[in-house]
């Protein structure tokens, strides 16, 4: 298992968006980290109800919405894993990579960026706000199962103390 942002450390060294974005993947990624820890395949094919979308759906979405990122940021096409473990752990790696990849960009590199015409600014209204709203979804129906996620402090980006009590 990754263990790609259990914790977020530091700050960029630099305040500029390049740092900005950095970190604002560092947020998504430890958010996605916590909120997907512990669960399994059967937690995943969980639905609140038989018209609402799966836990696992949604993995699946962030998983195309983090590629779509990789795909347009970096280049290359990458292969879908097939199960959903297997995707939230590509998830993290992926973002460990894009957020990498941002943080070493220039000023000129982020203008440069074009997403199907658009500025890179796109993909933060775009597919990296689309994450974080499913990233809360499976926060709140992870609940529903009776799973609630490790508490987690967001804004620290620390760990939990000590294992959540229905995990």
């Amino acid at each position: 298992m990754s263990e790609r942002f259990h914790r977020v450390a530091g700050y960029p060294d630099e305040v500029d968006a390049a740092g900005a974005l950095a970190r604002l993947l560092d947020g998504l990624g430890f958010r996605f980290c916590w909120a997907t820890e512990g669960l399994d395949e059967t937690d995943y094919a969980f639905a609140p109800r038989e018209d609402c979308n799966s836990l696992g759906w949604m993995v699946q979405h962030i998983w195309g919405l983090t590629n779509w990122v990789h795909r347009h940021a970096v280049g290359g096409q990458l292969s879908r894993p097939l199960s959903t473990l297997e995707q939230r752990e590509h998830v993290l790696e992926m973002l460990w990579m894009l957020r990498n990849h941002f943080a070493a960009l220039t000023r000129d590199d982020l203008l440069a960026i074009r997403v199907e015409g658009y500025p890179f600014w796109h993909m933060i209204n775009g597919p990296i706000a689309d994450a974080l709203t499913h990233v809360g979804q499976i926060q709140y129906v992870r609940g529903l199962l009776g799973k609630k996620g490790p508490p987690a402090n967001v804004f620290t980006c620390e760990p939990p103390s000590a294992p959540a009590e229905s995990m």
